[in-house]
């Protein structure tokens, strides 16, 4: 009998036991778009993070190594309350939810668990953020243990990098973000990348999201690395080949590496359709379960300070990370016409249709990314067509002076046409279209890779932006804009 009843106590205890224990999650890519002195993974561990001071509209991407069922997301204040909405996209734009609050707590709860391959914060207009940490529960309510990749200090030179540098820097294979990769400037076969660690490193796995995953579109227009050798100290040599795929894939090593210098020599590459040379997006290092990345928090820092600087010589740095709506307008205001200004006059295009409305918002980041949303209306004799278009990506500014910022956009956009006007929320989601992508042939619903200049004024406290592209894909001329 004494034995029967140990034997049921030990089924028991085990039982509680596997009850209790949380579901491991692996996350190897964090990041935000700003950030003050530490990288986004912290909100996921419970040290406090902060963006920027004074950040509006500031976005926390997650994306887990695989896909999990989520059911509940927390996230803890450590400042203050929050004070504007809070809303959590999953998987970019494919569900979206307003969180809940509660003191200092913002909860979304699902009425189902949904299968996330990536989770999105957006905190909106909510002021001097302080997040104490976010929490995931799985489909039986159950708090997930997130497992971390470690940050070690290192760096990373490539042989050539394509222009301009910001937005292709080679420290960009470690920044957690899609919409930023590192691309060589016409080369293929035969390119390095040399990697340095201040402590000697042990691994025997590589993980590499291969190409520009921006978006299909952005991955197969360019180049992708189809073969390499890895050369290090004592002689270490090991060749690796690559799927032509779009997300992660791992490359198990047959041989360890342990050292602090490693070259990557390019062999061979999938050839892009558009593009000469290849892009990376994104590169860790592994050994059995565990991760670890070089640090980018001086490149992500530096982007940001090169931007402020750039924006307030042109008295325009309020506008960075904040919001700005308005509508357009047909002309500049009098007073700040000159001979130098392009006119703006036209209402009608060729087929004489007359814009009767049009409407945008404007949301650029002090880390080199923008979103851009616009609906317009055009009447034409036999009919009322809408537009509705978004836009992600990322700028480079062109030539600063004392009163203007003149920029060039691009990134990837959609646009939706329709003689009525189907109802979209605000997509301000993620900072990249990999998995937006429709695959749409509908010429009323285009997605589209592109790239407008724009000139960026400020007068009587508006905020004037012109399109000064010859073919315009963001569909305005002249828009008057003030702050959110």
């Amino acid at each position: 009998m004494s034995h029967k009843i140990r034997f049921l106590f030990l089924i028991s205890f085990l039982t509680l036991i596997f009850q209790d224990c949380k579901k491991e999650l692996s996350v190897s890519m964090a990041t935000s778009t700003s950030l003050s002195d530490k990288l986004a993974f912290v909100v996921l561990n419970g040290e406090n993070w902060k963006p920027e001071d004074g950040a509006e509209f500031v976005k926390i991407h997650i994306y887990p190594d695989e896909g999990f069922q989520l059911k509940k997301v927390e996230i803890d204040s450590c400042k203050s309350e929050f004070n504007d909405a809070v809303t959590i996209y999953i998987n970019f734009d494919e569900i979206s939810a307003a969180a809940d609050f509660s003191a200092k707590k913002a909860t979304v709860n699902f009425e189902k668990a949904v299968f996330a391959r990536s989770v999105t914060i957006n905190f909106r207009k909510n002021k001097e953020l302080c997040i104490g940490e976010v929490r995931f529960y799985d489909e039986k309510d159950k708090q997930i243990s997130l497992k971390l990749p470690n940050i070690v200090e290192g760096s990373v030179i490539a042989s050539e990098t394509a222009s301009p540098v910001q937005s292709y820097d080679v420290m960009n294979l470690f920044d957690s973000r899609y919409e930023y990769a590192w691309a060589s400037d016409k080369k293929g076969k035969g390119i390095t990348l040399d990697f340095k660690f201040k402590e000697t490193q042990k691994f025997n796995k590589i993980k590499i999201w291969n190409g520009y995953q921006r978006s299909d579109q952005h991955c197969y227009s360019n180049g992708r690395l189809k073969s390499a050798t890895l050369t290090g100290e004592d002689g270490y040599i090991q060749k690796i080949q690559l799927q032509d795929i779009l997300g992660p894939q791992e490359i198990l090593l047959e041989k360890t590496y342990k050292g602090n210098s490693l070259r990557l020599t390019v062999n061979d590459i999938y050839e892009g359709k558009m593009y000469k040379g290849l892009v990376l997006s994104e590169i860790r290092f592994g050994k059995d379960k565990d991760w670890f990345l070089i640090d980018p928090i001086k490149r992500s820092q530096g982007i940001a300070q090169s931007n402020h600087l750039q924006f307030t010589s042109s008295n325009l740095n309020e506008i960075l990370n904040r919001g700005l709506r308005g509508i357009e307008i047909s002309d500049y205001p009098a007073e700040m016409q000159s001979t130098e200004m392009i006119s703006s006059s036209e209402n009608s295009d060729e087929q004489g249709n007359v814009r009767t409305d049009s409407t945008w918002s404007l949301r650029m980041r002090s880390d080199g990314s923008f979103f851009m949303e616009g609906d317009t209306s055009d009447q034409s004799e036999e009919f009322r067509k809408t537009s509705k278009f978004y836009a992600i990506g990322n700028y480079e500014v062109k030539k600063s002076s004392v009163d203007s910022l003149e920029l060039r956009v691009f990134g990837y956009m959609r646009k939706y046409s329709s003689t009525f006007m189907e109802k979209y929320s605000d997509m301000d989601c993620n900072g990249c279209g990999r998995d937006c992508n429709m695959g749409n042939q509908d010429p009323d619903k285009k997605e589209i890779i592109f790239q407008d200049f724009i000139t960026i004024k400020k007068w009587n406290g508006n905020v004037y932006i012109q399109n000064t592209s010859s073919s315009r894909k963001l569909d305005f001329q002249i828009l008057e804009m003030a702050l959110e």
